[in-house]
């Protein structure tokens, strides 16, 4: 479910440039969590780092 809710998350992100211009930049992975939370979606800061490392 997170992996998914990772993945929602990055689409919305790239097709709202609004969205996206907050994410520029580095940004904490709480952020990152609190900003997907925002927006209706749930995953971990783990799931982020993992998604980063990829």
């Amino acid at each position: 479910m997170s992996k998914a809710q990772l993945q929602a998350f990055i689409t919305k992100v790239n097709a709202n440039p609004a969205l996206k211009s907050r994410l520029e930049g580095p940004i904490d992975p709480k952020a990152v969590v609190a900003l997907a939370l925002e927006e209706g979606h749930s995953f971990s800061e783990a799931t982020w780092s993992r998604h980063l490392r990829a």
